[in-house]
């Protein structure tokens, strides 16, 4: 969930700046309100996350009050896509991970192809390294 991001960069636990270089950002977030996914995304953008990231992918939002409501409230791609600002990156939405779906896993630290045209994400080396487990005495 994105506001673990967030609470995470303001401890002493913060992941340094640098391991955000070329990544591909992705989060979800269940419950809350519309103005905290908001408020979350402009922290990473005030620290610098978004401006070193290469893309986005966004999980589908679970129980978030205040999004796509008849009040004219805004979309999560228009909280987004607002945030983002001019910075050019593509960016994946509604995508089944973390809370909704199949939960589909999403390998951290791999390298991964995002092309936000074609609506994919490719995984271009394995998200697991191959292993033996030897028994006793071997």
């Amino acid at each position: 969930m994105i506001n673990r991001i967030v609470l995470a960069q303001a401890t002493p636990y913060a992941l340094p700046l640098e391991w955000f270089d070329g990544a591909v950002l992705f989060w979800e977030e269940m419950g809350g309100q519309a103005a905290y996914v908001w408020s979350y995304l402009q922290v990473l953008r005030h620290c610098g996350i978004l401006d070193r990231i290469s893309g986005m992918v966004v999980g589908i939002p679970e129980a978030i009050d205040g999004l796509d409501s008849s009040d004219g409230s805004p979309t999560l791609r228009e909280i987004v896509l607002d945030v983002l600002g001019d910075r050019d990156i593509p960016v994946l939405g509604n995508v089944e991970f973390g809370h909704a779906g199949p939960n589909l896993p999403m390998p951290v630290g791999i390298r991964v192809a995002l092309d936000a045209q074609q609506g994919t994400l490719s995984l271009l080396e394995p998200a697991v390294r191959p292993f033996t487990v030897t028994g006793p005495g071997g």
